[in-house]
């Protein structure tokens, strides 16, 4: 097994564990099937517009798969789009893609709006 390899492996794994802070989250691509996969949430934040108002984000943490997350090759920004329940309890609803914030060969970190 090479180092890309247990990178990738340890992103599934560890980082994006059901069993720990990772919940399933349905990736839409603009092109193709939708399927779930796991990935790490952060509800809490805000980013400002040009008119000074407040938009609310998400940042998602997601294996740098195309299988079992989202490959950064692929992901078409702004027509990619995510489901997620805005808070605990509440039904999912819909969030464009519109930023990678971090990318490395295990992980992407996504801004959703």
């Amino acid at each position: 097994m090479t180092l890309h390899d247990m990178i990738k492996d340890d992103a599934l794994t560890v980082f994006c564990s059901a069993s720990d802070f990772g919940e399933t989250i349905t990736y839409y691509p603009r092109v193709g099937s939708s399927r779930q996969i796991i990935g790490v949430v952060m509800r809490d934040s805000t980013l400002r517009d040009d008119a000074g108002g407040i938009l609310n984000t998400f940042e998602v943490h997601v294996a740098n798969d195309g299988t079992s997350g989202i490959s950064s090759a692929d992901i078409n920004l702004g027509g990619d789009y995510i489901t997620l329940p805005p808070r605990d309890g509440k039904s999912p609803t819909s969030h464009t893609i519109t930023e990678i914030l971090v990318q490395d060969e295990g992980m992407l970190v996504l801004q959703c709006r």
